[in-house]
């Protein structure tokens, strides 16, 4: 488990809807942190990669509460500040990808 990533994005997301730019307020954070949860409990019932899952749903939203312009395509471009983020701390790109697809499917997006 890549706890340092995982504990880097918690304080990174929290610190970006700290900011005063972020038009939803720290709501958005208690939301991510329970998708994080929630998403944690999911990925054991279900047997999924629980790294993949938590660190994606910690990223999930990072697009919204880094600019709210970016809103309307927050899991497209959040799947670019993910590869950023995660290509920072040598993340396997397979596992990049994984964690894109995560995002990407949160809002339904199919690149096909």
């Amino acid at each position: 488990m890549r706890h340092d990533i995982i504990d880097y994005l918690q304080k990174e997301v929290k610190r970006r809807c700290q900011l005063p730019t972020n038009f939803l307020g720290m709501g958005c954070y208690y939301h991510i942190e329970s998708v994080a949860k929630n998403a944690e409990i999911l990925a054991k019932k279900y047997g999924a990669d629980i790294e993949i899952v938590i660190i994606a749903a910690w990223l999930h939203d990072i697009a919204s509460v880094t600019d709210y312009n970016l809103y309307a395509e927050h899991h497209i471009y959040g799947t670019q500040i993910a590869e950023e983020i995660l290509q920072r701390f040598d993340y396997e790109e397979g596992r990049i990808q994984k964690v894109q697809k995560c995002i990407l499917n949160h809002r339904c997006y199919s690149a096909n």
